[in-house]
């Protein structure tokens, strides 16, 4: 656990100054638990911060959990309560984004800048495995980075950093750890409903892939840190490239779009719209772009609710509906 946490902390002064605080998720349950009481122990300053969201029945005493546990160990501790109203991402989607949203919102009122996230070994497997089956491309197969840029509203906090320092963990040791620690820490009861994905894969699916490929998790791992490793190379390309192509008022400049091969336009466009905000699949990210190659004005689709509009060579992102729009048909 100390060497992990040693490592990451080591890898976080390459993408920018060790923050004078991190920021913790704390939801109570055991991992993030363990990832508060060790760099509490290492003496790394930390503030935990805890949502509620208001929707399970113990969520107060949850929160009053956590709060007591901050105060014996001597961590600042905030707790933020939010509401989650129903959404296209379901329950557990919309949560997750309220919260984070929630969190940003707070870090950047209270000038912090480096998030930490307690997402160990196995998550990373159930999300390469889930992304897999969603058929998310290779990207998506690459799983959860160490530490980057945050993947909600992006576009809004470009200067927070969002750190998972236990990714190279297993759920195993952070029990040990805890256990050896006594540690108390909260058993969400939502955790074992396999109507919910995440958890059907982690309960159901993988014990019985593991059962037939023992062999399974480790290749799955493995998968993930090659396409990992691909793609950071290719973010520093699309980064280098970014500014001669994005304007800063954040317009896509169409002219040196088009003059990019296809596969690098495609990188920029997907590049683009995550600055702004917005995520689509690889088929609507390659018709985007096929509309945008050619010369005309006027509105294309990107997903519900957003659309890209087209005049004098620049492409904007607007919200909402609109009257204009005007999709090429191949």
């Amino acid at each position: 656990m100390k060497q992990s946490l040693e490592a990451f902390l080591s890898d976080v002064k390459h993408h920018a100054p060790l923050p004078a605080c991190f920021v913790v998720g704390y939801s109570g349950g055991a991992d993030s638990t363990v990832l508060l009481h060790a760099l509490h122990a290492l003496g790394v300053p930390v503030h935990a911060l805890h949502v509620n969201h208001q929707i399970q029945e113990h969520a107060n005493e949850w929160e009053l959990h956590c709060k007591t546990q901050c105060e014996r160990m001597g961590v600042p501790f905030t707790a933020l309560r939010v509401n989650v109203e129903p959404g296209d991402l379901g329950l557990e989607g919309q949560a997750r984004l309220v919260r984070y949203r929630a969190m940003f919102d707070w870090m950047k009122s209270q000038g912090h800048s480096v998030l930490l996230c307690a997402h160990h070994l196995d998550d990373q497997l159930e999300t390469v495995l889930l992304q897999l089956l969603r058929g998310s491309g290779l990207r998506g197969v690459g799983g959860m980075r160490p530490i980057g840029p945050v993947g909600v509203d992006r576009h809004l906090h470009p200067e927070i950093i969002l750190g998972r320092p236990l990714l190279n963990c297993s759920k195993t040791s952070l029990l040990e750890y805890a256990k050896q620690n006594k540690l108390e820490h909260i058993e969400d009861p939502s955790n074992d409903d396999t109507s919910l994905r995440r958890n059907w894969v982690r309960h159901a699916l993988l014990p019985k892939l593991e059962e037939h490929f023992p062999q399974s998790p480790k290749a799955l791992l493995q998968l993930a840190e090659h396409f990992q490793a691909h793609y950071s190379n290719e973010d520093l390309h699309t980064e280098a490239c970014a500014p001669h192509v994005v304007s800063a008022a954040g317009e896509l400049q169409l002219i040196p779009w088009r003059e990019l091969d296809e596969s690098l336009q495609l990188t920029m466009l997907r590049h683009w719209l995550l600055g702004q905000g917005v995520r689509c699949g690889k088929l609507k990210l390659i018709e985007l772009a096929r509309q945008l190659r050619i010369n005309k004005g006027g509105v294309r689709e990107v997903k519900q609710g957003w659309h890209v509009k087209v005049s004098r060579q620049q492409a904007i992102l607007v919200q909402g509906q609109t009257k204009e729009i005007r999709v090429e048909q191949q």
